[in-house]
């Protein structure tokens, strides 16, 4: 993964204008995980970063927005608007295991499969340690609804 590549988390970052644009809630109660910065280098020096690359980048993505495309030539929104007017907000960036797709098989009813298809008696799972509910990938955030549905499942047949 590229993050990873980097050998030390990567930020995404935001002005106050792009803040206001984007967001319906307020940055300031999203701490620790979304930080306010006033100035760019505060922001470098928070996150360990030299200043001048980042300042460079930013620059790289300004110049992005006045001409349309970034520097790989990706077309860029024609509604965007450049990184300039303080606060900035920044969230730190790290990929990590949250969620695994294997785990124990069950059924409808929440009961774990034995490897030749039928239902083991008595043992029931729910939640992250069961695999195959979402199929080969899951959508970020339905992990709550599967554990507290089959969770809810398994209680009602013990």
């Amino acid at each position: 993964m590229a993050i990873l590549k980097q050998g030390h988390p990567c930020i995404c970052l935001t002005d106050s204008v792009g803040a206001r644009h984007s967001l319906k809630s307020d940055l300031e109660n999203l701490a620790p995980a979304v930080l306010r910065f006033e100035s760019i280098s505060a922001m470098a020096d928070a996150y360990g970063m030299d200043v001048s690359a980042l300042t460079h980048t930013i620059q790289e993505y300004n110049e992005g927005v006045k001409q349309g495309t970034d520097k790989f030539g990706k077309p860029l929104r024609e509604d965007l608007k450049g990184i300039l007017e303080p606060p900035y907000y920044a969230s730190r960036l790290w990929p990590k295991v949250h969620h695994c797709m294997g785990g124990l098989h069950i059924n409808e009813h929440a009961q774990v499969m034995h490897v030749d298809g039928y239902p083991i008696a008595g043992l029931y799972a729910a939640g992250e340690i069961t695999g195959g509910v979402h199929g080969g990938d899951r959508l970020g955030s339905v992990a709550t609804l599967d554990c507290l549905s089959f969770g809810r499942i398994a209680a009602r047949r013990v």
